[in-house]
């Protein structure tokens, strides 16, 4: 379970970002999603935050935990949009292929 202080802290990143999402550097799934970020040309329009290049780990192991408890599921790429959990790379290529990336992203001020 995360601590008050973690929780606070995580929900401050969701707040704080329009287009938010948590990640490490090492994950296939979210290199996957910087591709579609790429793709669409909003990769300066979402703020990611790269668990395992923060310099304390430990503090990051702890940050973790809140964005899980947060969101509901341990996962990364975890993506929010307007201060809502959106999804993650399955929903982008679920989207991707009914070719509805861009309308969802019109939809949600993305794009």
């Amino acid at each position: 379970m995360a601590s008050p202080s973690n929780l606070k802290k995580a929900q401050q990143y969701i707040d704080s970002n329009k287009f938010f999402m948590i990640s490490k550097s090492w994950c296939p799934d979210c290199h996957y999603t910087y591709k579609i970020w790429n793709k669409y040309g909003v990769s300066s329009k979402v703020e990611v935050l790269e668990l395992d290049k923060l310099q304390d780990q430990k503090a990051a192991i702890e940050l973790e935990k809140a964005f899980t408890e947060i969101s509901g599921r341990k996962w990364v790429p975890t993506i929010w949009f307007n201060g809502k959990k959106f999804g993650t790379e399955q929903d982008l290529k679920r989207f991707e292929s009914e070719d509805k990336t861009e309308q969802i992203f019109k939809n949600e001020g993305l794009l």
